[in-house]
Parts: C-alpha cells; structure tokens; sequence
C-alpha cells in the first residue's frame, strides 16, 4: 500500500462520516474530527467518558496528517501517517468495526434514475459476502469468496464483489424503485454459503494436508528419539547423584561461616556506645542523619520480604515435558481449516449477475494490488 493509496482510504474513511476537512494540501490535510471517529481513534476515553457523565458539549478534535516525512507543515503540530502507524492501524480497526455490513441500492439512468420515464422499477434483495477460507498447518494458504445470494428466488453466484463494482449504487433508495419481498431467510442463504465453501474445498488439492501430516510425524519421531535417549542416560546421572551425596555426607562438619558470623556477632565486653537521637525530625536532618535511620530509631518497623517457599516448585517430570512438546508440535503441523467473514452487505439490484462457479475462486496470493475486498 503505497502513500497516495494511504491518503486515498484515510479521505475515503473520514468522507464517509462527513468529516470537515478544515485545510488540504497535496503533502497533508487538517482534518476536524467527528463523534464516532474521534471515540475511535482521538485516543480521549477519559475526556469521553467525562463528557457523556456531565453532559458536556463535544469540543471537536482537530488533526493534522502528513504522508511524506520530509514535507512537514511549518507552525502546525503533525502525525505522519502511514501504513505501519498506530494511528493507521486504529483507522483500519475503526472502518472494519463500522463497515462490516452495508444497505445498498442499485439506480439506473444517472442521477435522475427512472424520474423521466415515470414507471416503477423492482429491485431484487441480494446478500452479498466475502469469506476467506484459511488453510492452516505449519503454513498457510487464504482463499477468497465472494458469494452474492438471491433472497427473492434461491440463487447463488461468485465473483460478485466485482459486479457490484460495475454497477451504480446509492445508500437510499431512489424514486421510482420498489424492492421486492424475501422469500429466502438468512439462515438459509447461510446455508447455501456453506454448500458453495464446501464445493469449493472439495475442489481443493488435499496434497498439502498429506505434507503436513508427514512432517508432523517426521517431527513426533525426533522428539521421541530424544526422550528415548534421555531415558538411557537418566540412570547414569542418579548413580552419579548418590556418589556425589554419599562423599558429602563423610566430610565434617564445616566452621561457621563468615556470614554467620556477621548475623551473631560477639558481645563486645565494653558495651554498647550510647548515642544520644535528636528529638524532632527537623534536628535530626538538620544533624546529617537520613531518613530511615530515623525511622528505625523511632519503632517503624522493616517491611520484611516476601518469602517464597521453595518447596511449592515442582519441577515438570520427562514425561509430562514430553506431552507437552507433543501438543505443541499437533497443534503446529496438524492440518486445519478455518473460514472467517470478512463483510457483507445487502444489495437490492435491477440488474442480473452472471452466474459463475467456484472453480475460479482467487487465492489471495492472485489477487491484484488494489484488492476487491469490500
């Protein structure tokens, strides 16, 4: 996604809510923020919540986003914007949240529609989605469907993104058109979705899952010879550990060690030094004392440690180290498929789709630069 295609969806997306764009230049654009986009991406929660508890009037946030480093407005506080930004990660976040589902209706004949010709048009109810089909192992491969589904008579097509992109499409209904009934629920038409992805993995080559299979094992075999070879030498250091125990259960016992010494010391036969404290805290700092030796004086006590008993670790024996490895490898190679709703939207259309099979469903890895995602 190159910059001019990062400014391109940025003007899309804030169109879109009807922001105010208050100053646009080629390099950048100062932009006032609306209430739904400002919750979004203002990075305000506090203010926000504030706001809504007191009943306060919105006080717009104004931004300013440039898209090349090196063209910096002067005397205006900026964010560059690009597609690794955090900002632009929260745009993204914000048009999937709002745009994973659309109204929209077909209009012929310009912007006048049928006004001139006076007579009805019917709009027949489409429900169009775009799934992507995960094929998941050790590696991954997406496949992309666009499926539009008739909800007036039961009928399924592919490839309908592209159609819809050909077509002139209005989020109100113009004059002069009339939408017909549904007959198909949308949990049939769920259905039928299902049908046409499980066509489609059936038409799928399964070699890739075979490889995955084998790899997984070829994988479990190596763990297998570890631990197996683990187990052999596991005797050998148990012999050692006695050997090391028993030479140390026949030395004497060892003198007290320095820091024993230190924690007990000798009583020294003059006494203690009596040293005389100061009364107040003033004097005492007052005297070059510090702090804590003050606090010690006067009875506050030492926030001890925190102990942490040893005994409560348990170490993780080779057999349960060994099914956990196995879990993590099954869970790596082991071959799966996973299908994900990326949008949709319902359409109401005047005109016909052409009716096309799965078989030229694109994986992702074919599909153009710009994308046919809705």
């Amino acid at each position: 996604m190159q910059q001019q295609q990062v400014r391109q969806f940025v003007e899309r997306y804030l169109a879109t809510f009807s922001a105010h764009i208050v100053e646009s230049h080629p390099d950048y654009f100062t932009v006032k923020l609306p209430v739904e986009v400002d919750k979004d991406i203002g990075n305000r929660p506090f203010y926000w919540s504030w706001v809504d508890k007191m009943n306060l009037a919105y006080q717009p946030l104004v931004l300013t986003f440039t898209f090349h480093p090196d063209c910096t407005p002067e005397g205006l506080r900026s964010e560059h914007l690009h597609i690794g930004a955090t900002r632009m990660q929260q745009i993204f976040a914000s048009a999937k949240k709002h745009g994973s589902f659309i109204c929209m209706y077909e209009q012929q004949g310009g912007l006048l529609g049928n006004a001139g010709k006076r007579r009805s048009t019917p709009l027949v109810p489409w429900l169009g989605m775009n799934l992507k089909i995960s094929l998941l192992c050790d590696k991954r491969r997406d496949i992309l469907l666009y499926l539009g589904i008739n909800l007036h008579q039961p009928r399924l097509v592919t490839d309908f993104t592209s159609f819809l992109f050909s077509l002139s499409l209005t989020p109100a209904i113009p004059d002069y058109y009339y939408t017909l009934d549904r007959k198909v629920t949308i949990q049939e038409a769920l259905q039928m979705a299902q049908q046409e992805v499980e066509h489609t993995l059936e038409q799928e080559d399964q070699q890739w899952a075979e490889e995955a299979r084998t790899r997984l094992r070829e994988e479990l075999a190596i763990l297998e010879a570890y631990y197996e070879e683990l187990a052999r030498r596991e005797p050998e250091n148990q012999q050692t550990n006695t050997d090391e125990a028993e030479e140390e259960a026949g030395q004497p016992e060892a003198q007290p060690s320095l820091e024993q010494e230190a924690l007990h010391p000798e009583p020294d036969p003059a006494g203690p030094t009596s040293v005389e404290q100061p009364v107040s805290f003033d004097e005492y700092r007052a005297s070059g004392g510090r702090i804590l030796d003050f606090l010690r004086t006067n009875g506050i006590q030492i926030t001890p440690r925190e102990e942490v008993n040893q005994a409560e670790w348990k170490k993780s024996t080779p057999d349960e180290e060994r099914q956990r490895r196995k879990d993590e490898l099954a869970w790596q190679y082991e071959p799966r498929i996973e299908v994900s709703f990326i949008n949709g939207g319902l359409f109401y259309l005047s005109s016909v789709p052409p009716l096309m099979r799965s078989s030229k469903a694109k994986s992702m890895r074919h599909l153009p630069a710009s994308g046919r995602i809705m």
